[in-house]
Parts: C-alpha cells; structure tokens; sequence
C-alpha cells in the first residue's frame, strides 16, 4: 500500500477509511443516504422494541433486506475508500489515526451495550466490522479488480456451507465460522460481510484504474438535501454514534410514560435470534425448544423472573445452545436434560 507523506488535514469522522482531502463529493452523499437509511431502521427498530408498533423489525424479511442492504453498503463504501486513500498517497499516521477512533468507538458500543443489555451486547457488529475489514483489505488494494471480486465471492458463499460449535464462543463466532448463531443485537461477523468491503476495493480499482475517478469528481452536491446528505457523509461516524442516543432520548420516556405490555420470552428470544440475520423460522422453533424444554424440566419459573440466580442462568443457556444447535443441525440433536436443582438452588 503506497501511503506516503501526510498530505490531509482531517476534520472530518467518516467511516469509510478515505482520505479527507481529496474528496469525492459523490461517495460522501452516498455515505449519507447509508447514514440516512440506517437512522430509518433504527428508529423503526426502537418503536418495534419499545412496543410503540406491533410489527418486528427483526424478523420482517422486508426490514432485514433493509438492514442487511444498509449494512453491505458501509462496507462497500470502506472498501472504495482504501483504494481512493491509497491513491492519493495517504500516510500511514492518517491511517492508524483514522483506524483507532473507529475502534475505540466500537469498543464504546461494545461497553455500553453491556451494560445495557448483557445478554444481548453487541460485540462484533457494522463499526467492529468496518475496522477489522480495513485492515484485510489492505493487502487487495492493488489487485487486479476480477481477482477481488472472486474472492469476495467465496467469502460470503463459504459460510452458507461450512460452521464449527468450536467457533460459537464470542470471542470466536465473528470470524463468522460458528455452528449457532449468537445472541446480539448486531452482528456482522468477517464472513461473509468481509466480502462487500472487498467488493467496494474492486470497485475504487476499477474507478481508479480506467479513469472513472475524474468524472465522478465533477459531479457537485447540489441543493439542500444534496448537501445536506454530503455533510452527513463527512460526519458519519459522529452521527452513527449519537443517533441512538437522542432517538431513545425522545422515545423511552414515551414509552415509560405509554407502559406497553413486556414482551414474552418467546417474543424477546425470537427477536434476539432473528437480529442477528437468522431465518425467522429457525428463530421461532429454537425458542419453542428452549420454552418447551424449562417448562418440562420444572423450570418455567425462569420464563417470567424479573431476575435470575447465576445456577439459573447458566441452566437456561446450556438448553440455548443445545437447542439453537439441534435446530441448526436439521433437528438431528436431542436437547439433554436439564440438570436436577434443589428449591435451595430456586
């Protein structure tokens, strides 16, 4: 990669990886309909979860293209920005310096979701990604574009045949090779999603390489929501972190104020499961299966517990797994008892 001396001055936090100078006003509106589109489906997913509307985001296949499109197209955007980085002779301090925030704000959002929502954190998802991703495209970003797209190719296809229970722990699954899916509320794991990045570097090689570059430079965002989106895409990842926040700002306290009814375990498991891209009716039989499986091991107690014992909930997450693995493996394998408790333990 040919980063040189430092010729930026970055202002700007977006969350491709390009250079701020430079720029191409045409990728930053790109970046802000990205930016824009992902506000939509978080706000949809607040209402969803707040019980503000009846609809599931999560399990919609409509609203999962959604999110999976939006997804794909930030890591496509890193992709073209690495090449237009390298191209302009970025320098390896912009680089890392570009590198860490994104991975201390991921490291932010892993934090805080934590200690939102432990059972759910986001440990691996789009920032996560994003950052991981820079650093595998490195090496791509002066191949030849048809041999980039090959190997885009086999990385989102291999994980629709190969997974391992070996991978399902956290700190393995986002290399994407898992056998069950975790539980989180975001999760793009290195396969496949390492496969649009990878895509966007195909791209910028061939914008770059048959002079596409210039004629994109002279398109001009123009008007109120042109620019508008522009400066959204110049500002991505300040606005990605603080959207959510003013979102549930305004609609928790409605909420609280509203009282919508809790969801039930099988609603909360069933959207868990399905956030994180797995097919709904997967997602609902697994969950039957864990109900199903607390219930006739006199454990129905748990289903509706504002809190849990640790002896608890570790019995509720070795029938998860047992369950999200037998389901994943066609039905093949028969959930194990639950271990005998004591009321002591209860």
């Amino acid at each position: 990669m040919a980063f040189a001396g430092d010729r930026s001055s970055h202002t700007n936090f977006d969350l491709t990886m390009g250079p701020a100078r430079p720029r191409l006003p045409v990728i930053d509106v790109a970046r802000g309909i990205a930016l824009a589109a992902m506000i939509v489906y978080h706000f949809a997913w607040d209402l969803s979860f707040l019980g503000f509307i009846s609809t599931d985001v999560t399990r919609q296949p409509a609203w999962i293209a959604f999110a999976r499109s939006i997804a794909g197209s930030f890591l496509f955007l890193v992709g073209i920005g690495l090449v237009l980085a390298d191209e302009a002779k970025q320098s390896w301090g912009s680089y890392l310096r570009r590198l860490g925030k994104i991975a201390a704000a991921a490291a932010a959002i892993t934090l805080a979701t934590y200690i939102a929502m432990p059972d759910a954190f986001i440990f691996f998802g789009i920032l996560h990604m994003i950052a991981v991703g820079s650093i595998l495209a490195l090496p791509f970003l002066r191949a030849p574009a048809w041999l980039t797209i090959a190997i885009a190719t086999i990385v989102m296809v291999l994980p629709r045949h190969v997974g391992w229970s070996a991978f399902d722990p956290v700190w393995l699954a986002w290399t994407g090779l898992y056998a069950t899916p975790p539980v989180t509320n975001d999760f793009e794991p290195v396969l496949p999603w390492f496969g649009p990045v990878l895509l966007g570097v195909a791209a910028g090689r061939l914008m770059v390489d048959r002079g596409w570059r210039e004629g994109l430079s002279r398109i001009r965002a123009a008007g109120f929501i042109g620019r508008g989106l522009a400066a959204m895409g110049r500002w991505s990842l300040v606005i990605y972190l603080i959207h959510q926040p003013i979102l549930l700002a305004f609609l928790y306290p409605l909420a609280l104020w509203q009282a919508p009814p809790p969801r039930t375990f099988i609603e909360s498991c069933i959207g868990g499961c399905a956030g994180t891209g797995a097919d709904a009716a997967y997602c609902s039989r697994a969950c039957g299966c864990i109900e199903q499986s607390l219930v006739e091991a006199g454990d129905g107690h748990i289903l509706t517990a504002a809190r849990v014992t640790p002896e608890e909930q570790a019995r509720v997450d070795d029938v998860t797994r047992q369950c999200f693995r037998r389901e994943w493996t066609g039905g093949n394998v028969t959930p194990a008892p639950l271990p005998e408790t004591t009321p002591a333990q209860r």
